[in-house]
């Protein structure tokens, strides 16, 4: 698999951290100040039964949570631009080795290889923890 050459690839891989960037702060704008936001917000304002209010209550949580994803997204967005200033962008650490060009056109924010990300996500064959 081939790794990341720097040299040729870091303006590509540069314009796509701020492409990414760029659209996350644009859907996340969306998501707090958009139509669907201010449809909710007027909605607060009608008195509802319990059962519509718990319902709203669901749509605005769904929101925050997407509100979250992208904010988690934009900060590693964040650290993958210092990383590229440091000349450290595109090395794995957890293990130091070279990044796949591949996996960094996929998920350019990633700071790991797809081995590394397993062991941090709990590998393939992670035991499943108990749910209630």
């Amino acid at each position: 698999m081939p790794a990341a050459n720097m040299g040729e690839d870091e303006r590509e891989l540069r314009d796509l951290l701020v492409e990414q960037k760029r659209r996350l702060w644009a859907e996340l704008r969306q998501e707090l100040f958009g139509r669907a936001g201010e449809e909710l917000h007027t909605q607060y304002d009608i008195p509802q039964d319990i059962g519509e209010r718990s319902i709203l209550d669901t749509l605005a949580d769904a929101g925050l949570s997407v509100a979250d994803i992208h904010r988690d997204q934009l900060t590693a967005l964040e650290e993958a631009q210092r990383r590229l200033e440091m000349g450290t962008y595109g090395r794995c650490e957890g293990c130091g080795e070279p990044i796949d060009i591949r996996r960094l056109r996929l998920v350019p924010y990633t700071a790991y290889c797809v081995g590394c990300q397993e062991k941090e996500d709990g590998g393939p064959a992670a035991p499943q923890r108990p749910t209630l």
